[in-house]
């Protein structure tokens, strides 16, 4: 499991999501879930339409995306 906020963007594979389902607005580590947010594995400014290996649906059991 990553540090709070100890990943950079390069490292967690940040990028635009192909799939709405698997977007930063639906992961549990996005907050505030608005269209601009944080993340607490992710450093620096996290888009809600983006995605990570780190995603986690919001409360679902899933892992990470791979």
């Amino acid at each position: 499991m990553p540090k709070v906020q100890g990943l950079s963007k390069a490292e967690a594979n940040y990028r635009e999501a192909e799939d709405p389902k698997f977007s930063c607005h639906k992961c549990a580590f996005m907050f505030p879930r608005l269209a601009i947010g944080g993340c607490r594995y992710v450093r620096g400014v996290i888009h809600a339409d983006d995605t990570c290996d780190e995603f986690k649906p919001r409360g679902g059991t899933g892992s990470a995306r791979t």
